[in-house]
């Protein structure tokens, strides 16, 4: 038992640092709760001292995505993966019992499959898990794995639903765990980082707009699916697949290929279609870039065009949705190409993950460059830029929270879902921080869902 105990002391030292830490929660019951120190110690850790991980949702992508002539590891998988990088996988866990095994095989003799997420979390020796699941199912789990004291690193979208980030972002205060959001473009893309830090540092101005577009629904289903426009048909389920569990807190549906695995991104009862996916990444970078994490939009307005067509995909297609804030900002959320543009008085910057450009940009000094190096440091809250999963185990280290933290994305990911609510009601909407409602009725009646008996949420 020497080796839990020890591995055991280390994780509660990190627990009470974020315990301890000072907390400033707005009245939504989400802020950035903690003061940061970039000089925290290291400490080498023994082999006793490895992080015990267990892999929630493991999945496989077909060939055909991403012009892939073959099958590859899903995002769980790679996530997962990435993860035993920094302690050793010792579980894996898909509904879906063949991803779960197939995933295993990386490990051999050493990671033990499972059908049920529960199995890893009744686990005591488990520390950390990842979760790659269907957007559906984050938050659950995320709030389960965290009162079973384990960290989790999630990937995005964090949430189905703006109530789901008041529950997870309280859970996250309470138990002290720390939550890494799989919004890489905070720390792998150089791109990103440089624009933020210009951003950040006033070479654009004070009052910063941003336009985030993103693309069109895609699908990987079979090839011309995104063109026919049928209905799809029930299937059978396939073996090892437990089709109620995968539904989870949703109603209840027939099977099909087309409805889950990755496809699941274009039905709204899993997902929120590109708005929450690319709008998953863009917004929350752009948002972070303007430092308003803190605070959220009082008026949201768009349209949006739907496929409506019955038994077919169901997210918006075509979207353009405008936030103001209160503070005179504004974000505006369209579809197209993938890019994110900042204005503000000063200049304007344009950025993906292969290119940044503007006037800002080209006018740099070696010296200005310099003061861009000391802003991304601050960024990075003195950790070291390029590995999104390492930023999340050197924050276990160290107790200090990551730089895609719970409280500093749920903002943005609630945008997304604004902008859903908004074009669903076909109304300008208004939206009060404080009660953590809008003013038009129809539309609080959209920041939950109501869950299928036996998946709810307990808090």
């Amino acid at each position: 038992m020497a080796k839990i105990a020890t591995r055991r002391q280390f994780l509660k030292k990190s627990s009470i640092a974020l315990k301890g830490a000072t907390v400033a929660v707005l009245g939504s019951g989400i802020g950035t709760p903690y003061s940061f120190s970039s000089e925290q110690p290291k400490r080498q850790k023994g082999i006793n001292e490895r992080l015990r991980i267990g892999a929630i949702g493991t999945s496989e992508y077909r060939a055909g995505i991403w012009d892939s002539s073959t099958s590859f590891d899903g995002r769980g998988a790679q996530i997962a993966r990435k993860a035993a990088e920094f302690g050793e996988m010792v579980a894996v866990a898909d509904v879906f019992l063949p991803f779960a095994k197939r995933f295993a095989e990386y490990f051999p003799d050493k990671c033990v499959p499972y059908q049920d997420y529960e199995k890893i979390l009744e686990d005591p020796t488990i520390d950390v898990v990842t979760i790659g699941t269907p957007d559906h199912w984050h938050t659950k789990i995320a709030i389960e794995a965290m009162k079973a004291g384990k960290h989790v690193y999630v990937e995005k979208p964090l949430t189905l639903t703006i109530q789901e980030s008041q529950l997870i972002a309280q859970v996250a205060k309470e138990t002290g765990r720390i939550v890494q959001v799989g919004s890489q473009q905070r720390t792998e893309n150089p791109t990103f980082m440089k624009a933020a830090a210009l951003c950040r540092s006033g070479r654009l101005g004070k009052n910063i707009s941003a336009v985030c577009s993103c693309p069109n629904n895609e699908s990987i289903a079979y090839q011309g699916v995104m063109d026919k426009r049928v209905p799809f048909k029930p299937q059978p389920i396939p073996d090892g697949l437990n089709w109620d569990k995968w539904l989870g807190q949703t109603p209840w549906e027939d099977y099909f290929l087309e409805r889950c695995f990755y496809n699941f991104r274009w039905w709204s009862a899993y997902s929120g279609g590109e708005i929450t996916n690319w709008g998953g990444h863009n917004v929350d970078f752009a948002v972070w870039a303007m430092n308003l994490t803190n605070t959220a939009p009082v008026e949201i307005s768009g349209t949006g065009e739907f496929p409506n067509i019955q038994g077919w995909y169901d997210t918006a297609e075509v979207f353009d949705v405008t936030f103001k804030y209160r503070e005179g900002n504004s974000l505006r959320l369209k579809s197209g190409e993938n890019a994110v543009l900042l204005t503000g008085e000063l200049g304007r910057i344009r950025v993906n993950r292969g290119r940044l450009t503007g006037k800002p940009v080209e006018i740099l000094t070696p010296q200005d460059e310099e003061e861009l190096a000391e802003v991304m440091n601050d960024l990075m809250k003195g950790k070291k830029p390029g590995n999104h999963m390492k930023n999340f185990f050197d924050s276990i280290e160290d107790g200090t929270l990551p730089v895609s933290d719970v409280f500093s994305t749920v903002n943005g990911i609630n945008m997304c879902h604004m902008a859903n609510i908004c074009l669903k009601t076909g109304q300008t909407l208004h939206w009060n921080q404080e009660q953590y409602k809008f003013d038009e009725p129809i539309a609080t009646s959209m920041i939950s869902r109501k869950p299928r008996q036996g998946y709810e949420i307990k808090m």
